[in-house]
Parts: C-alpha cells; sequence; structure tokens
C-alpha cells in the first residue's frame, strides 16, 4: 500500500509541518502538491536566496516514512551543488537513508536544503564550500566513467620515488569489459633500460598492450592545459618536457596522479579517471606466510580439484604441481571453476592460468596425464618423481587406481596426502588426511572409514565419479554442494602445510552432511573419524652379516660390469655413484 493511502494521519502531519516552515521563514515560496506518473507525492516549491531563486520538488518515496524525502530541482537538469548526484539528481542533505528516522518531515530536508544552498554560496571573505556530511566511495564516482587507470600499490611506491621532472616510456595492458575499459601499468622504462615492473598475471599478455608516457610534473606548476592536444602539448614544453605521440599520459604531481587520452586526430585532450592504490594491510595472519614456499600438487583439476587450487593460490600457496588429461567442455560450466573463456583447453593447462591470476607470483608446473589411466610406464615414472617434489599430495578425482598410486607415493616418498569426495547426488562428502609417521596408511585409513560407516548399519557411499559429468555417471552434486567441500579441503590442506602444531583439526577424517541422506539427519551434520596412529613399523628382518656382504658385492659387481660397458667409443651417460 502507498504510504498516503494508508491512512492519511501522516499525509497531514507532512502538509502541516511544510505549512508551518513556509509560514514562519522569508525564503520559502509554496508552489503546490501533485501525483507523477510512478504515484510519487511532490510537493512544489521554491527556494530564495541572495543569489538565485531554487526550483525544488520534495518527492516522497511510496515507501515513506521508511526512508526520507528527495530534495531535487524542479523540472530541470542543473548541478547546484558539489552535494549532488548529477545535474538534476537530488541533494545529498543532513539527513540521507544512512541517519534517517521517520521522526523526520519532509520540512527537515527543504529547511536542510536552504543551509546547503545559501552556505555554499561565495562571498567576498568566504569560498563557498560545505563540508560532506559523508564521503561517497570511489566505486559511487566512477559509476559513469567507462575508461579507467588502476594505480597499484607498488606502482604509486615507484611514482613516490620518481623525484627527477621527465618523460618515461611505460608499457600498458588494457581490460576490455562491458561497462569499463581498465588499464594498468605494467612496467616503466628510461632511454636505456627497464626501471621498474610490476608484478602481473601471465595471462596479461593476451589483453590490449600499448606504449604510454609516465611524467614527472613540477611540483610547483600548475597541470597541463586541456584545451587542445597543442596546448598540452605546450605546457609540458615550457617545463623541457616531452611527450610523444602515444594515446595515453600519466601525470604524477606531488601525490597526485591525473591520466590523459591524448587524440591527435582532432587535437582533444580527455581526463581519464584514476582509479587509486588501495589502502595495504595484512588480509591473512602470519601463519600464512610458509605457504609461499610449499609445492602441492593437485591430481584433478576438474570441479573439486579447480576450485581446492584456486582457493589455496589465494592463500598464498607459491607452487603447484596440476596433473589432469582432461578437456574442459560447455557441460562442465555447471559446478567447475572455469568458465567459456577456456572451452576446449586442458582443464590442467586453463586452471595454471586462473591460479595466476588470483597469485601472479605462484608457478604452475602441468602434466597433461592420467594417473592410472593409459600412459607409458615412463611418463607414469616421471610423474610419480614429480609428485616426490611436492608437499602435500591432493586426491580430487575419486578414482579408487588414483588413490591406490598416491597412497604408493607417499608411503615411498614420505609426504603427506589429502583426498576429498563428493557422495553420488551430492548430499555429503568426505574430506581426509594422511600424514607420515602421524596416521595409518592411506589404505589403511580408507579400511578403517568403510569399517566405522558399516559398524552403524549404513556402507560406504559411493563418490560421485567423474564430478564434470561422464558418459558411465553424471553427477548431480551442484556447485553449491562442490563448493562445500572443496572448502571444508582447503582448511584442512592448509593446516597441514603450515603446519599448525597443535592442528586445528582434531581429526583426520570427516563426513560431511549437506541434505537428510544417509547417516546425516540434517544438512551440515558431520561425523568425524578417528582413525588411530600409524601402523608399527615391521621387525628388522636379521641378515646374516655374512649374506649382507655378498649382496653388497654384487650390487658393486654390476655397477662395475656397467663402467666396463661405457668404455666403448660410443657415449652413455655415466653411472650414478655407488
Amino acid at each position: 500500500m502507498i504510504w498516503y493511502l494508508d491512512g492519511y494521519s501522516r499525509h497531514r502531519r507532512e502538509r502541516e509541518a511544510l505549512e508551518a516552515l513556509v509560514s514562519s521563514v522569508d525564503w520559502l515560496i509554496s508552489i503546490g502538491w501533485r501525483i507523477d506518473n510512478k504515484l510519487h507525492l511532490i510537493w512544489d516549491a521554491d527556494i530564495v536566496t541572495p543569489a538565485r531563486v531554487f526550483p525544488i520538488s520534495v518527492r516522497y518515496p511510496n515507501h515513506f516514512p521508511h526512508s526520507p524525502p528527495l530534495v531535487l530541482p524542479r523540472g530541470i537538469e542543473e548541478r547546484w551543488s558539489g552535494h549532488q548526484y548529477g545535474a538534476g539528481g537530488e541533494l545529498c542533505l543532513e539527513y540521507g537513508p544512512d541517519n534517517w528516522h521517520p521522526d523526520l518531515t519532509g520540512a527537515d530536508m527543504v529547511a536542510s536544503a536552504h543551509r546547503l544552498l545559501v552556505a555554499q554560496q561565495a562571498t567576498a571573505n568566504q569560498p563557498g564550500e560545505v563540508a560532506s556530511r559523508h564521503q561517497t566511495t570511489i566505486g559511487q564516482e566512477l559509476r559513469g566513467e567507462h575508461s579507467r587507470f588502476l594505480i597499484t600499490p607498488t606502482l604509486a611506491d615507484f611514482f613516490a620515488r620518481m623525484t627527477e621532472v621527465a618523460v618515461l616510456s611505460a608499457r600498458a595492458f588494457g581490460l576490455f569489459h562491458k561497462h569499463a575499459f581498465v588499464s594498468v601499468i605494467a612496467s616503466v622504462s628510461s632511454k636505456d633500460n627497464v626501471t621498474w615492473r610490476d608484478t602481473l598475471p601471465a595471462p596479461f599478455v593476451f589483453c590490449y598492450e600499448r606504449e604510454i608516457s609516465v611524467c614527472r610534473w613540477p611540483d610547483d606548476a600548475r597541470w597541463p592545459s586541456r584545451l587542445s592536444l597543442t596546448d598540452f602539448q605546450a605546457s609540458a614544453a615550457s617545463h623541457g618536457l616531452h611527450v610523444p605521440e602515444v594515446k595515453h599520459a600519466v601525470i604524477v604531481r606531488g601525490t597526485r596522479i591525473r591520466a590523459y587520452f591524448l587524440d591527435s586526430s582532432d587535437d582533444t585532450v580527455t581526463e581519464v579517471s584514476v582509479i587509486p592504490p588501495e589502502p595495504e594491510f595484512p588480509r591473512v595472519d602470519d601463519d600464512h606466510q610458509p605457504l609461499k614456499q610449499r609445492k602441492v600438487a593437485i591430481i584433478g583439476c576438474g570441479s573439486l580439484g579447480s576450485k581446492i587450487a584456486v582457493m589455496l593460490a589465494r592463500a598464498d600457496v607459491g607452487n603447484f604441481l596440476l596433473v589432469d588429461d582432461d578437456l574442459l567442455l560447455p557441460g562442465n560450466f555447471v559446478r567447475h571453476d572455469l568458465d567459456w573463456r577456456d572451452v576446449g583447453t586442458h582443464k590442467a593447462d586453463s586452471v595454471a592460468a586462473r591460479i595466476q591470476l588470483v597469485n601472479p607470483v605462484a608457478e604452475c608446473t602441468v602434466r597433461r596425464h592420467r594417473l592410472g589411466g593409459q600412459e607409458s610406464s615412463g611418463s607414469i615414472e616421471s610423474l610419480i618423481e614429480s609428485l616426490a617434489d611436492c608437499d602435500l599430495l591432493i586426491d580430487a578425482t575419486a578414482e579408487p587406481a588414483v588413490f591406490n598410486y598416491l597412497s604408493a607415493a607417499v608411503a615411498v616418498g614420505k609426504k603427506s596426502l589429502l583426498w576429498a569426495e563428493i557422495f553420488g547426488g551430492g548430499f555429503g562428502g568426505l574430506i581426509a588426511r594422511h600424514r607420515p609417521d602421524v596416521e595409518p596408511s592411506p589404505a589403511t585409513m580408507r579400511s578403517i572409514i568403510e569399517n566405522w560407516c558399516a559398524e552403524r548399519g549404513q556402507p560406504m557411499a559411493r563418490p560421485a565419479n567423474h564430478y564434470d559429468g561422464g558418459p558411465d555417471l553424471p553427477a548431480i552434486a551442484d556447485d553449491a554442494d562442490v563448493t562445500v567441500i572443496a572448502a571444508h579441503a582447503a582448511r584442512l590442506a592448509i593446516d597441514s602445510l603450515i603446519p599448525r602444531v597443535p592442528s586445528s583439526f582434531p581429526n583426520s577424517v570427516y563426513l560431511i552432511g549437506l541434505s537428510k541422506e544417509w547417516l546425516f539427519g540434517q544438512p551440515f551434520e558431520t561425523y568425524p573419524i578417528e582413525v588411530g596412529p600409524p601402523e608399527p613399523s615391521p621387525p628388522e628382518e636379521n641378515i646374516d652379516p655374512a649374506v649382507d656382504e655378498e649382496e653388497t658385492a654384487r650390487i658393486v659387481n654390476l655397477f662395475k660390469e656397467y663402467r666396463n660397458a661405457t668404455s666403448s667409443a660410443e657415449p652413455v651417460d655415466p653411472a650414478p655413484a655407488a
């Protein structure tokens, strides 16, 4: 119900308050009431000041008094104040949505508008500036600006150290968006060499790259003229500066930065919006610092693996090994972290690019292999060696063959293994981790989990194989289901990589419910599973010293035979030291 039709007491109160204001002051002339085409109730009036008469409309929102009425120019597109939302827009007054109270009236808004319009009028001794009641955000200020220059904190630091009045060459990347064209400066060069380079993602090479000019302007000089490009160049020349024929120039004067679009075709200069550097403050705790040196292998870059990888990149993990032979297809977009920009590519390649978009300093190694699939023995052997260099292996495939390979790899290399699974239909999932000398072997842990479920009369739920869908078993889990399990897995991975002592997780296996099904009585019901200590080491075999000496001699003899074989003219790889 519109407010003035839902009982007439409030409408009467508004009318009487405005009439009382008109009768008590000499600067307000009432014109009358009306209703516009959106059924807003409007009161028209004139505010009289020494400088001029301001025709205003007080427009009441249909849900008044829960939000304030607006005071705006009546029938004209004029900009009356710096405290106004554009030409013809509402005035930004002492009362707004953030501090409005239903006890206030339209008369209070009109009185506030009068104070603003009078106070900002300049006199002989007063410039006419009015302090703002609140600060607008950079997003509000740039809503109508299409072209923007982003200043990163590292670039701002370079500008602060750039003291010599000079013009330098720079490389900028342009990012095209539907509602904005954003430029980012990648490097700045003197005549002889690169003097500064920012850390930007490698995928930026696919953006629009161009040369621009960066200029340190004299601190005590006025900004260059924008009347024309000729005048702009003349202003620069008057300070001994020559701006070459480029489309953009960024000028630094003191601590302020301005950007310009230079169009030689029509001799014009247009100022471009500048996005200032954001304040730098820590967004993760100091515990995350070791993650920069950690290397994580993600086996399976599908829906689950892609999300875990990007989460760990945001947490500052510095090195990744990505293993997956699959291609990204349109049907994967239901759950995958990638999208149409990567369709038809190998998932591992595109996840690597995605990682560097959120963490440009992260290093990624890609192996387009299917662990446990039909691959050559040599390639599998080299892959296993690569896995041995990682601090943590993450199995995001839910494939038994992959799990078995990784179980063997961590047993030999004494590495940590984390695996995550989403149960068919997306009603829940599992996260688990094995750490050498802390938990039992992965195979033993798997048996413990299955026995735990069987003891409760609920055999282990099978994971939704082929999370991205496939000809055998399309998964029903949606993106929210996958993301929940991925987030839990990423938190467990971070805890393992730091590593926290004691761990934030008292258990190493968790069953997480997402709906009422199987063991779960409700969504987010969680069952931790205690897996116990690692298995005791097998007793050492008592070997006769003579037998041991004999076997050693056999091995040494093999090395001798190898060396003799290499004495021919045909060069071969040297034998490793015995």
